[in-house]
């Protein structure tokens, strides 16, 4: 049974759908409830067991940086109210960061964590894909547990297949015109370092050339890369809280 520890993450694009706010709030520092979204997919992987996660990060990020940095001052007024919060949030989790100088597709973005990688396995995810009621994370190690060197894709079910990468007969389509699934990767992959070798610059292409499992999530699944998915999950943390 392998033993995964190294996550990456993606933060390195513009957002430009959600312009005018992601000019001064990175899209992953959009808030939902009381934390941003960041924050709800480091604590998926620290529960999962990761400890070291690598995030890449494109300009403006500063306000994420500081998030995830501890608060001496913040903590000494909490201890002197009595208050048991720290802003340490993940005291499990090792976590680096490498600046991406100009996004240019997913792709050349998780090229840059191959130092970080090294020989091992990791899991990929992207900042899109919120879940709740769940752990995709966890899915994906354990189900994929006995299948030693073979890569794994979360995949769930989405009612406009035609936006998304679909899964049929275990490969991958970007945005098909005619969907022949409504099955779509949902930024979560466990990956083998394999993937830097595979001389492609399109991410499709690079997964297709990997022999990987699929794995139909059984936790809820918030799209946030939209306006409309972001205001999804708002409703259903205000409604379920």
């Amino acid at each position: 049974m392998r033993c995964v520890s190294k996550a990456v993450i993606t933060c390195g694009g513009y957002a430009t759908r959600f312009l005018p706010i992601t000019k001064a709030i990175p899209k992953e520092m959009l808030p939902i409830g009381d934390r941003p979204a960041i924050h709800y997919i480091l604590d998926e992987l620290e529960s999962a067991g990761v400890t070291d996660v690598l995030i890449l990060v494109g300009r403006g990020r500063e306000c994420l940086l500081n998030y995830l940095d501890k608060n001496y001052e913040i903590d000494d007024v909490l201890q002197k109210t009595g208050n048991k919060i720290q802003t340490n949030f993940f005291e499990n989790l090792n976590i680096y960061y490498r600046r991406v100088p100009m996004p240019n597709g997913v792709c050349d973005c998780v090229m840059h964590a191959r130092s970080f990688v090294g020989a091992d396995n990791f899991v990929l995810c992207y900042c899109d894909d919120i879940f709740f009621n769940g752990n995709p994370t966890q899915e994906l190690l354990t189900k994929t547990a006995e299948n030693d060197g073979r890569s794994g894709i979360i995949a769930a079910k989405v009612k406009e297949p035609k936006k998304y990468g679909v899964i049929f007969d275990g490969k991958i389509t970007e945005k098909p015109k005619k969907p022949k699934s409504n099955l779509a990767a949902v930024g979560r992959y466990l990956l083998s370092p394999k993937f830097f070798t595979i001389e492609s610059d399109d991410m499709i292409e690079k997964l297709n050339s990997l022999d990987f499992m699929t794995i139909e999530t059984e936790s809820l699944r918030f799209d946030i890369g939209s306006k409309e998915g972001y205001f999804e999950a708002l409703k259903h943390y205000f409604t379920s809280s």
